[in-house]
């Protein structure tokens, strides 16, 4: 990629930024609410939110941050929540998520897989996004995942979890495959079964209205 195309593809990725949503911490639901239990995990960005017929309101559930390759956090690119959130849930079934280059700043370190647990409301809609990702693989190659917004209806009292973000192997001939994988199941005391996808409907398009 020359100077110019990297240029503007900087300049596109501010952009981009620019459009997203504040990031707002996730607020749990009121004593008394039916809740689910639902582990995050990610090395993107996912929000969420009690699902109300429109987009736009959601909050942060996990923001991976960077991290040295001494593990140090890196103070312009902090993971949110800084210290995630851990309840008394069944072992994760899903493999770590791998770290990456983001497109600029390299030298700031990688993004790192993050993993946060919450009471979610049971019984009514929630929505889940996992926002769009671009990673650099080597200062020439780039890699984006689309986001993903899916509604799901949690059951009082059963253990869930998200696994979204980036997956990529880099081949001996230098390729590179990747997936995208965007999957919310059950979890299951015993951690041995599969996980089965839950199922979802696509959320409106609608923006809720301006708080």
């Amino acid at each position: 990629m020359d100077l110019k195309k990297l240029a503007l593809f900087g300049t596109l990725l501010l952009l981009t930024a620019c459009n997203r949503q504040p990031w707002v911490p996730y607020v749990e639901p009121a004593p008394g609410t039916d809740t689910a239990k639902l582990r995050v995990i990610t090395n993107g960005e996912v929000r969420g939110g009690s699902y109300v017929g429109c987009v736009g309101n959601e909050q942060g559930l996990a923001k991976a941050g960077r991290f040295s390759s001494d593990g140090e956090p890196a103070i312009n690119y902090p993971q949110s929540p800084q210290v995630p959130r851990q309840i008394s849930m069944p072992a994760r079934t899903m493999p770590t998520l791998p770290q990456y280059l983001g497109v600029i700043s390299m030298a700031e370190g990688a993004y790192t897989e993050i993993v946060a647990e919450y009471p979610v409301p049971a019984g009514t809609p929630f929505l889940l996004v996992s926002e769009e990702m671009t990673i650099g693989i080597d200062g020439r190659r780039y890699f984006k995942c689309p986001a993903v917004s899916q509604v799901y209806t949690f059951e009082k009292g059963k253990s869930y979890e998200a696994y979204t973000g980036m997956l990529y192997r880099t081949a001996e001939d230098g390729s590179v495959q990747r997936r995208c994988p965007f999957l919310v199941y059950e979890l299951h005391a015993s951690g041995h079964s599969i996980p089965i996808p839950l199922a979802s409907t696509q959320p409106s398009s609608q923006p809720c209205p301006s708080r």
